[in-house]
């Protein structure tokens, strides 16, 4: 399976701190591809601090299994212990008390795709063009939009549309939603941050802008976040099918991308 990989992060223009953290992974883990987005809560280093340890350790423990391949009882494994992680240091730390993270995860081998999610940061499927939500909200408005409280309509721009339900790191557990799916050529996977929903861009102006080159397309979606007043960091990693093909694409430059996705401060 041939893909092209991209990702990107920016703070925005209001907040004085990037609470995001993307994670990129090419031939680790026992996979072809790993992209994780955490979008971080408790304030400023607390919320850092919350989406690089819920990155770093769900990718460690992943390669750390012994195992191989999407599978989903993998990622909820490490979705665990990433959760543990983060709860761990908001314990023993009271200025970090509090701190959470979302988490969102896609590991893909030979066409097939598992996900992982807690929270709000989405995951989009674009397939021609559709565009298919394959992530699980974990905003307030959403769990009772599931349980037949309100409309889908209402929760659109509910008051409570950010209170979040489920997240990394506030509990000692955790209930993931899990998925798996096969992958087409031409498939186009997209997590991000809820920055980019808050800035405006819809979803069909980010399928539009991620249809040609992804990380020129990527580029683009930040961008037009920032020019709508990007009120929230912003962050995608993304991934496109583009067939099979003997020699895959491993360049030095992606190396280095992946490196840098990562915030390590602590």
């Amino acid at each position: 399976m041939h893909v092209k990989l991209g990702w990107g992060t920016d703070p925005g223009l209001q907040r004085s701190e990037n609470e995001d953290s993307v994670l990129v992974w090419q031939d680790r883990a026992g996979v072809e591809v790993l992209l994780v987005v955490c979008d971080g809560m408790g304030g400023h280093a607390a919320g850092h601090l919350a989406s690089t340890i819920a990155s770093e350790t769900f990718a460690t423990t992943l390669e750390k299994d012994g195992a191989g391949g999407p599978d989903t009882e993998r990622l909820r494994r490490a979705s665990a212990e990433a959760n543990a992680a983060v709860h761990d240091a908001a314990t023993k730390n009271p200025a970090w008390a509090g701190m959470g993270s979302t988490l969102t995860v896609v590991a893909v081998d030979k066409g097939e795709l598992a996900l992982v999610n807690v929270g709000d940061s989405p995951a989009w499927l674009f397939r021609g063009r559709e565009a298919r939500l394959i992530s699980q909200d974990h905003s307030w408005p959403a769990e009772q939009v599931r349980l037949g409280i309100i409309k889908p309509e209402e929760a659109k721009d509910h008051p409570m549309k950010h209170r979040l339900t489920r997240a990394v790191g506030i509990w000692d557990h955790i209930a993931a939603y899990t998925a798996r799916l096969e992958l087409e050529a031409g498939d186009t996977v997209v997590l991000c941050s809820d920055g980019v929903e808050t800035a405006g861009v819809s979803v069909e102006e980010m399928r539009e802008m991620l249809a040609s080159d992804l990380q020129e397309g990527i580029q683009r979606v930040i961008a037009k976040c920032r020019e709508l007043g990007a009120p929230d960091n912003v962050s995608l990693a993304a991934i496109r099918v583009e067939g099979d093909k003997k020699a895959r694409e491993k360049t030095q430059v992606m190396k280095t991308a992946v490196l840098r996705a990562v915030k390590t401060d602590r």
